[in-house]
């Protein structure tokens, strides 16, 4: 065997993703609220970027000109997905009276690629509003501690926050007494002590391991008879109340079954989710990336972006690059960098724009119907349709469409909600409002069945198996006809 170095040339064809291209990537998923965040941020750190009070002057569009002529040394660019496409349908897009759009004045044509990567992030620059909310966990932490350490020392205060932190959503432990005992170092029973001051704080149910045990200390704090009915019901007969067998329950404990309905009237009014009585939930505020209104007998969209900063660049810095003899090299070499990431922002922006205007442009001319008559009328759609259309990936209409609404006259929907598959003109989301309809107007002591009302919508002209229908139910939070039968 002969080992020694040589040098063997190897041809192959490969993707590499630009700097502008992951940049227009992660504008396009930001949602609206996070892409103003983005921009001021980008403003603060980057001093070639300034807000616009003109159109830009014919030396900074010379200097944009330069900017673009791409290095020797630089790669060579991958063409965008989400690069813009030709359109097709401008006259549905209204542009707001006095609006300044330089954005598209400043860009270069759509194979422009930076000649100087731009400098690496870091973790605090990608950081979003989303990632500062308050989770449930902090919020019940915040509600309950105050209440905790009047009752308990503060060391049991201590194993109280830990406790707290541990619940789900809900407000239900997660771990055993045991798995607590031994995580805190702390005697089982000392554990379960302080469980039980944490139980009963008002209205009480929290930190239980279950429902049927937040039920017991609700009815407790609630001022329940020990032996009342409700209670007997409870710890004696719960498996035959979760399948709604009253008869038999009224029969096992000697009453009748309408005094048992009562007794779970009265229990139904129990908290379900106690976490919710301490801490209720943070209302999520969304904002419409775009608005459809009918003017006359056309639909037409406007972009809502007038809390956006108009964007230019830096007039100083382009002076600069115009003059780079009159200053010193670090300097020119400095505004040199700064202006190329601002274009690459901006491009970034423009091609998230175009983006999004094309899709909601397909959005009204697919959905007319819709727009016309109400949400039954929503036709099917896929991504890869759409996708088609546009003429990009469909994992870029799936990114270009997360997080963002659309405002109209039935009301404000994500973009996905068009977006549906379904069964011949019917949209999944239009089948899944029919078989909502149906099952709430059912006789609750005869619920519909799946095969009723995979029938009843062969009526309508709406073909889909019995398998389907449970699947759609079952995506509502609807159960079954056994289950939905009244007491």
């Amino acid at each position: 065997m002969r080992m020694g170095l040589g040098l063997d040339l190897k041809q192959q064809l490969g993707m590499r993703l630009t700097p502008q291209l992951i940049l227009q990537m992660k504008l396009l998923q930001v949602t609206a609220l996070d892409l103003e965040q983005l921009v001021r941020e980008e403003m603060e750190q980057n001093p070639a970027l300034e807000e616009s009070d003109g159109s830009p002057s014919m030396a900074e569009a010379e200097v944009v000109a330069s900017l673009s002529e791409p290095a020797p040394e630089a790669a060579p660019s991958v063409p965008a997905e989400t690069a813009p496409v030709p359109e097709t349908h401008e006259t549905q897009i209204e542009t707001k009276p006095g609006e300044e759009y330089t954005i598209g004045e400043l860009m270069p044509d759509d194979g422009w690629s930076p000649a100087v990567r731009a400098t690496a992030e870091t973790d605090e620059d990608q950081a979003s509003a989303a990632d500062l909310a308050v989770g449930p966990a902090q919020r019940l932490v915040e509600s309950l501690m105050p209440r905790i350490r009047s009752v308990l020392s503060e060391d049991d205060a201590r194993v109280a926050e830990y406790v707290i932190e541990s619940l789900d959503d809900d407000g239900f432990l997660t771990m055993t007494d045991d798995e607590i005992a031994r995580e805190q170092d702390m005697d089982p029973e000392r554990v379960r002590a302080i469980l039980y001051a944490i139980q009963r704080l008002e209205p009480g149910g929290i930190a239980c391991h279950d429902r049927w045990e937040s039920f017991l200390v609700q009815l407790e704090l609630a001022g329940a008879d020990p032996s009342s009915l409700e209670r007997k019901v409870l710890t004696d007969y719960w498996d035959l109340l979760v399948k709604k067998q009253t008869a038999r329950i009224a029969k096992l404990c000697g009453v009748t079954e309408d005094d048992v309905r009562r007794a779970v009237q009265r229990l139904l009014t129990l908290e379900t989710r106690p976490a919710r009585c301490f801490a209720p939930g943070t209302p999520e505020y969304v904002s419409p990336d775009f608005s459809v209104e009918w003017q006359g007998d056309k639909l037409v969209a406007s972009a809502n972006d007038e809390r956006f900063p108009r964007l230019r660049l830096s007039q100083r810095y382009v002076e600069i690059l115009k003059s780079p003899k009159d200053f010193a090299p670090e300097q020119v070499k400095f505004a040199r960098e700064k202006l190329q990431r601002a274009l690459m922002f901006l491009k970034g922006i423009e091609s998230r724009c175009r983006t999004l205007k094309r899709i909601v442009e397909l959005i009204i001319e697919d959905q007319h119907d819709f727009f016309l008559h109400g949400r039954q009328h929503l036709r099917p759609a896929t991504l890869r349709q759409a996708a088609d259309v546009v003429g990009v990936h469909p994992s870029t209409v799936s990114r270009a469409i997360a997080g963002k609404y659309l405002e109209t006259d039935q009301g404000i929907f994500p973009f996905g909600y068009f977006f549906k598959a379904g069964a011949g003109d019917k949209s999944r989301t239009s089948i899944k409002q029919k078989i909502q309809v149906m099952i709430n107007s059912e006789d609750k002591q005869k619920p519909l069945s799946d095969d009723e009302v995979c029938s009843m919508l062969k009526l309508e002209r709406i073909t889909i198996s019995r398998r389907t229908v449970a699947k759609y139910r079952a995506e509502l939070g609807v159960p079954g006809c056994n289950d939905r039968k009244g007491f």
